[in-house]
This record gives C-alpha cells, structure tokens and sequence, in this order.
C-alpha cells in the first residue's frame, strides 16, 4: 500500500523528498533510492546536478549546531537504549554517557566565536543606518571583544 502512494508522486515531487532525505544525512543513497521508488542512476543525476548543490548543503547542514546536537542526543539515546536493554553494568558504557552529555551541555551553552561575530556584524549594519559614529564605536569594542575571546580558546 505504502508504496502505491509513493509511486503516485511526480518526479519533481520525488526529487524534492529525495534531497530532504539525502540532507538529513541518515540514509545511504541506495536507501533513498528503494524509498522515494526511483533507480540508482536518476538519483545519481540528482545529486550531481547543479554543480553538487546537494553536497554542499549537506555538508552545510551535518556541521550545523543543531545538527550536531541532535545526533549526539540520538547517539545517547541508542546508548542508553542498548544498556537498559542488555542490564550493562561496564564502566566504559557509562563514561560514554557522561562524555555525550558534557558534549550536549557545552554545545547547547557556548556561543562560538564565529557566531558572535555573525551577530556583531549585524547589529553594527543595523546600527550604521541609525548612527553611523556609533556604529564604528561599537564596531571598535565588538573587535576587541572577540579578539579577548579568541585568547580565551
């Protein structure tokens, strides 16, 4: 039945559900392939089309903060997961856990350079239409603040 449906869709329709799945990261190509009901070669031709654009999202999205901090929740999930299951008492397994929550904890809580900078740079273009001595101000203290936090890294 669930197939009937998908050979239903049009192709662009099947392209757009193919590049969402390839973006997730989580599928192989041949498993997208078997579930969006198009052959090897079709989807081949999709991924290289437009000059790889859809690696460059891909490799865009898999290195994204929330990205990064959902599969480590995955990861800890099937850990968890796969120790109440077998009752493991190994150290090992537990340092597992503590070492992905120290990872989730300090990915949810930092603010990286490069996203403070995105911001300053915003906000001082924001701020040059309302006060362009001001801006340059700001802009002055924003550099001496992320160059204090680079030191800190």
């Amino acid at each position: 039945m669930a197939k009937d449906k998908q050979t239903a869709l049009t192709n662009p329709q099947k392209k757009e559900w193919a590049k969402t799945l390839y973006l997730q990261g989580d599928l192989t190509q041949k498993e997208i392939c078997s579930k969006v009901c198009v052959s090897e070669n079709t989807m081949t031709a999709w991924v290289n089309s437009n000059e790889r654009e859809w690696d460059k999202l891909r490799k865009s999205l898999l290195t994204s903060k929330s990205t990064v901090l959902r599969r480590l929740y995955n990861i800890m999930d099937k850990t968890t997961s796969e120790i109440e299951a077998s009752n493991d008492t190994d150290p090992k397994r537990a340092d597992q856990l503590v070492k992905l929550a120290t990872a989730i904890e300090k990915l949810e809580t930092e603010t990286s350079v490069a996203q403070i900078g995105e911001v300053a740079r915003l906000f001082i273009n924001w701020l040059q239409t309302i006060d362009i001595a001001l801006a340059l101000n700001v802009a002055e203290h924003f550099d001496m603040f992320i160059k204090k936090r680079l030191k800190s890294f």
